[in-house]
């Protein structure tokens, strides 16, 4: 694996909960170079197989780049399940997610919308999300 790459896994504990009510996975602040994101950063999976995900992004260097490589669902035994794909593939990429920070004096807000397969859903445990920057 890429050293540059951070490996995070959502430090909340997710309920699940049975019916259409969504479950929001959440991770600590991330660190990575001269950019940040702080804690709070959410994917929210719903069970329709769509996705959403919110966060803030940050850099003390003008037109730095946060990517999210890949998000990895996992079922309890740790076995990946699949990854969230996005409609607006990047590089060719399904799976990929990139928050672009044009000046280091601004905060940004990264918004990425997602989808996977809704047969997955009763057997998700968990998120891994790479990202780099």
């Amino acid at each position: 694996m890429d050293p540059s790459v951070i490996v995070q896994t959502a430090n909340a504990s997710a309920q699940r909960i049975t019916g259409w009510t969504p479950w929001e996975f959440t991770w600590g602040t991330i660190r990575k170079g001269n950019a940040t994101m702080p804690a709070g950063a959410k994917w929210t999976l719903f069970p329709d197989g769509t996705a959403a995900f919110d966060a803030t992004v940050t850099s003390r260097e003008d037109h730095d780049v946060w990517v999210v490589r890949q998000v990895d669902l996992h079922d309890a035994t740790g076995a990946i399940l699949g990854s969230l794909t996005t409609e607006h593939p990047v590089d060719g990429d399904w799976r990929k997610f990139v928050r672009t920070m044009p000046s280091s004096s601004e905060d940004y807000r990264f918004r990425a919308w997602a989808t996977f397969d809704v047969a997955l859903w009763e057997h998700i445990a968990y998120l891994k999300m790479y990202s780099s920057c």
